[in-house]
């Protein structure tokens, strides 16, 4: 909150007298803000995450699993509250000239005002995901030397390679409010007052910008990371031998690069005020000169921009293969996946 109020004030009394009054100012003032919180923090890039390798040789029942594997994947953004920014500025200059009979009255006020009321508000945002990463799924061979088990039981298989995960985006999730609210009163006053057969001149001239503008974002859900690849695993599975029973390989799901999820529970409010009343007054008795001369430039940004729960995007350029299958049997009953 600021109140500036200047006030000048120049008093001639008798006739044949003079009163000056003379106002300059240069103001410039700035009650900007910047407020971030919940925001979930960005995936990292570059990074590779690597299923294991298995081999095995079994003549009996087989169960390989190399786990999933995931790389740079963007933090979830959660906010409960209020981010408020609410900034108040008075201006209120103030220029009087009093000449009695005979006597000259000037009253000059030249205003240069800049006031910055904007913000940036950023609440429950999902944190990106990296970006380059490479997620893969293990690699599986298994081989079956023989015909049967031990005790003449046919040997059976299962492989699985696990999915693959890269660089998904974070959810963002906001409940609260994003509350900005700019009260600007601008009110110079300037007023020349003569007496009897004299002269009163009231000159004023004004040069005011006035920026109340606010960005508000909430509840974003980030971007999916872009050129990622998420492999899956390969499965190589082998019998030499005659068996009976069934064969079964799964090298997983992959994914690379989904956008979050947006959620918003609030209010985004930008409430912008400005209240521009220059006065210029110039006042002269019979048989005087009177001269009121009023010049404005006013600029005055009220403009927002509000974001609100919108789901990122995305990644562009990723890959996302599945695992490759080999296989060599004899006549059974095989199951493929």
């Amino acid at each position: 909150m600021l109140i500036y109020e200047p006030i000048n004030i120049s008093v001639s009394v008798g006739y044949g007298s003079v009163a000056l009054a003379q106002q300059t100012n240069d103001v410039n003032v700035d009650q900007s803000a910047f407020q971030i919180a919940g925001v979930g923090g960005d995936g990292g890039n570059g990074n590779l995450a690597s299923g294991g390798s298995v081999g095995g040789a079994s003549a009996g029942s087989a169960v390989v699993a190399t786990g999933g594997s995931g790389g740079g994947n963007g933090g979830a953004g959660y906010f409960s509250g209020a981010l408020v920014d609410a900034p108040v500025v008075i201006y209120h200059p103030v220029n009087i000239a009093l000449a009695g009979q005979g006597g000259n009255a000037y009253a000059g006020q030249s205003n240069a005002v800049d006031l910055n009321q904007s913000v940036v508000q950023v609440a429950g945002v999902g944190g990106n995901g990296g970006s380059g990463n490479v997620a893969s799924g293990g690699s599986v061979i298994t081989l079956d030397p023989a015909w049967g088990s031990s005790n003449g039981a046919s040997a059976w298989h299962l492989v699985e390679t696990g999915g693959s995960q890269a660089a998904n985006g974070g959810d963002g999730s906001f409940h609260g409010e994003l509350v900005h609210t700019s009260f600007v009163l601008y009110d110079p006053i300037n007023i020349a007052v003569a007496g009897y057969n004299s002269s009163a001149y009231a000159i004023q001239t004004n040069s005011v910008y006035v920026d109340q503008s606010a960005l508000q974002i909430a509840g974003i859900g980030g971007y999916g990371g872009n050129g990622n690849i998420a492999a899956g695993g390969s499965g190589s599975l082998i019998s030499h031998g005659l068996w009976g029973g069934s064969d079964a390989i799964a090298t997983g799901a992959n994914g690379t690069g989904n956008g979050g999820s947006g959620h918003v529970s609030g209010s985004l409010i930008d409430v912008s005020v400005a209240i521009y009343a220059p006065i210029n007054i110039a006042i002269a008795g019979p048989h005087s000169t009177a001269v009121a001369g009023q010049t404005n430039d006013v600029h005055i940004d009220q403009s927002a921009v509000q974001i609100a729960g919108v789901g990122g995007d995305g990644g562009h350029g990723n890959l996302a293969l599945g695992g490759d299958l080999a296989t060599h049997f004899l006549s059974d009953l095989h199951l493929m996946a």
